[in-house]
C-alpha cells in the first residue's frame, strides 16, 4: 500500500511540472531577431537656371585692357546659344554636385578710320563639379561643405573689313612724307644746319596709319569679349617701318639722281603696295583662345521657414594661382516647394573671375552677376 501511495505522488508531481518545462524549452528556442537598419535612398535633383546677369570690369592684351560694362539687354540682343543646368546626386551626407553654363554671342559695329566694320564672337563656357559633405541635417535646415573645381573656357573671334578709299588716300600721304624725309636726308648730310629737317618713319605711320586703326583697340560694346585684333596695330607698325627703310636707298639714289619720272613711279609702286599690305592686314579674321581650371571650397545651407519656403545661399572661393589668381561665387535666393518634387528659386548670383595668362599678355578680370530665376526637379 505504501508503494502505490509513493508511486502515485511520485507520477503526479511529474505530471505537474511537464508543462514548465515544455515551455521554457520553446522559448530557449526562439531567438531575438535584429531590427533592420534604413539604408539612405538616392536623392536626384536637375535644375534650370535662368541667369539675367550683366558683365563689368577689364579684359585684354598686353596693357590695352579697356572697361567692359554691358547689361543683360545688350547682350541677350546679340545670343545665338545658350545652355545652362545643375545636377545633384545625393545618398545620405554626401553627394556629387555638376553645373554647365555655354553662352554664345555674336555682334559688330561700325569701324572708324581706315577700318569700315568689325564683327565679332564670343563663345563661353563655364563647367564645375564639386563633392559635398552635410555636415547639419535637420528638419530646420542643412549646411553642406563641398570641395571641387570650376573650368573656364573663353573663345573670341574678329572679322576685320577695310576702308579702302581711306587706306589708299593714307598709303598717298605716308610715302609723299617718306619721300620728303629721305630728302632731307640728303640735304642734312650736305648740310648738318639742315639736320633737324631728318624725318622720323615711326611718326608718319603713326600719323598716317596707326592712329586711325583705334576702333581694334576698344571691345565691341555689345559683347564682352577682348579687343583681339589688337595685336594687328603692331604688327601692321613694324612691317610698314621695314618696308619702306627696304626702299629708302633706291629713292635716294633716284632722287641724288633728280631722276623725276622714276621717283614717281618708286612713290606710285610704294603707295599701292603698301595699301595692298594694309588692306589685307584689315580684310580678315583674328581669333584668340584660353581655358583654365581652377579648385575651388565652399559652403552651401539651407533655412526652412515653412513646409513651403525655404531660404538657400551657397559661396565657393578658388583659384589661389593655380588657375585663377582668385575666383569668387555667391548665390542667395528664396524657394517655393511648387510640389513635393517641383520647386523654384529667385535669387541673385555674383561670380568675380581674375585670370592672367602671361605667356600672351591676357588678361581676364571681370564679374558676371544678376537676377537668377530657377526651376528644379526631384526624383
Amino acid at each position: 500500500m505504501n508503494h502505490l501511495i509513493k508511486l502515485a505522488a511520485t507520477a503526479v508531481l511529474l505530471l505537474s511540472t511537464a508543462p514548465g518545462w515544455a515551455g521554457t524549452q520553446e522559448e530557449k528556442n526562439v531567438l531575438p531577431q535584429p531590427t533592420p537598419t534604413q539604408t539612405p535612398p538616392w536623392e536626384i535633383t536637375v535644375q534650370g537656371p535662368g541667369w539675367i546677369a550683366s558683365v563689368r570690369g577689364h579684359t585684354g592684351f598686353h596693357g590695352v585692357n579697356p572697361y567692359v560694362n554691358v547689361g543683360f539687354g545688350q547682350i541677350v540682343r546679340h545670343i545665338d546659344a545658350i545652355s545652362a543646368a545643375q545636377a545633384e546626386i545625393r545618398k545620405g551626407r554626401f553627394s556629387v554636385l555638376g553645373s554647365l553654363l555655354y553662352l554664345g554671342a555674336q555682334g559688330g559695329s561700325n569701324g572708324s578710320g581706315l577700318v569700315s566694320r568689325v564683327g565679332g564672337g564670343l563663345q563661353e563656357f563655364f563647367g564645375g563639379a564639386s563633392l559635398t559633405y552635410r555636415i547639419i541635417d535637420s528638419p530646420r535646415g542643412s549646411l553642406d561643405l563641398l570641395g571641387g573645381f570650376r573650368f573656364t573656357y573663353i573663345g573670341t573671334q574678329a572679322q576685320l573689313s577695310p576702308n579702302v578709299p581711306a587706306i589708299d588716300a593714307a598709303s598717298t600721304n605716308l610715302v609723299n612724307q617718306f619721300s620728303e624725309a629721305v630728302t632731307a636726308n640728303l640735304v642734312a648730310r650736305l648740310h648738318p644746319e639742315f639736320a633737324t629737317l631728318a624725318s622720323d618713319i615711326e611718326s608718319s605711320i603713326q600719323q598716317n596709319v596707326t592712329s586711325r586703326l583705334n576702333s581694334l583697340k576698344a571691345s565691341l560694346p555689345s559683347i564682352p569679349g577682348p579687343p583681339v585684333a589688337v595685336g594687328a596695330v603692331d604688327q601692321i607698325r613694324t612691317e610698314l617701318a621695314q618696308l619702306l627703310q627696304a626702299r629708302e636707298q633706291e629713292l635716294a639714289a633716284a632722287i641724288r639722281a633728280k631722276a623725276g619720272n622714276e621717283v614717281s613711279q618708286l612713290k606710285a609702286a610704294l603707295s599701292n603696295q603698301i595699301s595692298t599690305f594694309v588692306t589685307g592686314k584689315l580684310n580678315r579674321g583674328y581669333s584668340f583662345y584660353d581655358s583654365w581650371a581652377d579648385p575651388l571650397i565652399g559652403l552651401r545651407g539651407r533655412i526652412n521657414l515653412t513646409k513651403t519656403f525655404y531660404l538657400t545661399g551657397e559661396t565657393d572661393v578658388g583659384g589661389f594661382g593655380i588657375g585663377s589668381d582668385i575666383a569668387v561665387q555667391a548665390y542667395a535666393a528664396v524657394g517655393c516647394n511648387l510640389t513635393r518634387n517641383i520647386f523654384s528659386e529667385l535669387g541673385y548670383r555674383f561670380l568675380y573671375d581674375d585670370f592672367r595668362d602671361e605667356e600672351v599678355g591676357y588678361l581676364y578680370q571681370l564679374s558676371t552677376q544678376g537676377v537668377q530665376l530657377t526651376v528644379g526637379l526631384k526624383f
